[in-house]
């Protein structure tokens, strides 16, 4: 019961701090926009593709290999996002992560779900 409320509370506060950047930031957002929703797909994309290439170099295991690549891809948006609100430049600096926080959610819950109907060896 407490695990529900607090998994509850949790995306509560996550949804609340990207509305408050994003609404911060909507004039730079509207300003570059597509440009910034492309570059962290990009950045988001080339990070899977990275891990998952140098594993495969390093001769690891397949599920070591599909691990690095969600680790590398997935990096911290939330961190990016409080440390540009320490810096005061959450309306710019704190765009990024906001949109690329539920990007990483969502492509590595797909890719997560696309491998996991593909065996390893």
């Amino acid at each position: 019961m407490l695990e529900k409320i607090l998994s509850l509370i949790s995306m509560l506060g996550i949804g609340i701090i990207i509305t408050v950047i994003t609404a911060a930031g909507r004039d730079s957002l509207l300003e570059v926009g597509f440009l910034l929703v492309l570059a962290c797909l990009m950045q988001n994309l080339f990070g899977y593709s990275l891990g998952y290439s140098a594993a495969k170099l390093l001769r690891l295991k397949e599920k070591d290999c599909r691990t690095i690549a969600l680790e590398v891809g997935m990096q911290n948006g939330g961190l990016a996002s409080g440390l540009a609100l320490q810096m005061g430049k959450v309306a710019t600096v704190g765009l990024a992560p906001a949109i690329f926080g539920p990007m990483m959610n969502i492509t590595g819950s797909s890719l997560a779900t696309w491998w996991r109907g593909r065996k390893t060896k």
